[in-house]
């Protein structure tokens, strides 16, 4: 359906249209069957044959939960025999608790063979707030989906106003505009970072403007004419919701008092077994600065106009890739089971203004089976501050 799709648009500019002008890594420090011993770090690498397991991936750094590690050799659990590592620093215990939030490392080494990395993340207590409450909790199915329309935009392009525009005129009337979730990944101007640049990348966007559904470069949306635009973008996220949601996704937001932090808790519920990332992005609305226009109705008459810009991508909790890590550090989850995720945005480093203007996007990926793409499969959208639940049809 996409290629019919792609092929009718390409119809819709050739006849109506106006073209537009293109204005998991290795443990950093490994073990050895020879030489080296266990009371210092082992520096010589060998295959990785010891399996390192959590109890979980988040802890609250509170200094009071923890997480209890397993290794398994084999069959074997050798667990009481191994010696274990945070940030390559040895540790006394196969437990782990901390008061310091962040990320941390670990490792097991057993008879010098190396484990696989676990990576758990220490939440800050005053930002790790509960989710909503599940109102079908022993529900699997029938997730409602919305879709991710990435904007490829900068302030340079003289015609990027003609998509600013119908993008606005699709929020307004568009029928399928509460099932379409909008992201202004920049390129090359004030905005861009590493996040955006990333985004529009995956997307494969090379002129701009340009429109692309749920990070599938297949799924590209140009036109310079603001009513066509409109009609493409409706057209297109009414054909993706055509795909069934494979997973729900809840969140919950919070920020600290000096709106240094915002911390975004979610869960995810798997309804199909196979292989998902899961990303955070940040969003900021209302940012004025001044934008190129070749369309000077738009821009009175002036080759600049200054305009409050909205749905800017500010940053990413993951950015290679851009479609996220994978769901529970897991190649693949199960049907059935319920998976969380938690991340900390440092609002300084991703250049916010008004936190009060933010909202945070998460968004989560899966392959089609016949393809190791990941496209984003839903997706929500969360104001700083608040909770969404779990949402089904």
């Amino acid at each position: 359906m996409k290629k019919i799709a792609n092929i009718f648009f390409v119809l819709t500019l050739l006849l109506g249209g106006v073209n537009l002008a293109s204005c998991e890594k290795l443990p950093e420090i490994e073990g050895t069957e020879q030489g080296g011993t266990e009371n210092n770090i082992p520096t010589t690498p060998v295959a990785k044959s010891a399996v390192l397991s959590a109890s979980t991936s988040i802890i609250v750094a509170d200094g009071e939960d923890e997480v209890t590690f397993t290794v398994l050799f084999g069959e074997q659990d050798v667990t009481d025999s191994v010696y274990m590592y945070v940030d390559n620093k040895r540790m006394t215990s196969t437990k782990f608790s901390t008061d310091k939030a962040g990320s941390y490392k670990f490792f097991a080494s057993y008879k010098g063979k190396i484990s696989n990395t676990v990576v758990i993340t220490a939440a800050n207590p005053a930002l790790y707030i509960g989710l909503p409450e599940d109102s079908q909790p022993d529900k699997f199915d029938g997730f409602d989906r919305k879709v991710l329309v990435a904007e490829g935009t900068g302030t340079w392009c003289g015609y990027c106003p003609y998509m600013i525009r119908a993008l606005e005129l699709f929020e307004e009337n568009g029928s399928n505009a509460s099932k379409a979730v909008i992201v202004a990944t920049h390129s090359g101007d004030e905005f861009s970072n590493q996040a955006s640049e990333a985004a529009v990348s995956a997307s494969k966007i090379t002129n701009f403007p340009s429109c692309v559904l749920n990070l599938d470069p297949e799924v590209l949306i140009q036109n310079a004419q603001p009513e066509v635009n409109v009609e493409n973008i409706n057209t297109m996220v009414g054909m993706e919701l055509r795909e069934k949601a494979r997973v729900a996704i809840a969140a919950a937001t919070a920020v600290n008092q000096d709106s240094t932090s915002i911390g975004v808790r979610a869960a995810v519920k798997v309804g199909k077994e196979g292989s998902y990332r899961i990303n955070a992005w940040l969003i900021e609305d209302g940012v004025a600065a001044a934008q190129s226009s070749n369309w000077y109705e738009f821009s009175n008459g002036k080759s600049t106009v200054v305009i409050d810009h909205k749905h800017i991508l500010r940053a990413a909790s993951h950015v290679s890739p851009i479609q996220g890590v994978l769901l529970g550090e897991k190649e693949t989850c199960s049907a059935g089971e319920q998976v969380e995720f938690y991340y900390e945005f440092d609002t300084k480093k991703a250049d916010v203004e008004s936190v009060e203007n933010c909202k945070v996007v998460v968004l989560v990926t899966a392959t089609n089976g016949t393809s190791s793409k990941y496209v984003v499969n839903n997706i929500i959208e969360c104001p700083v501050g608040e909770s969404v639940p779990f949402a089904y049809k």
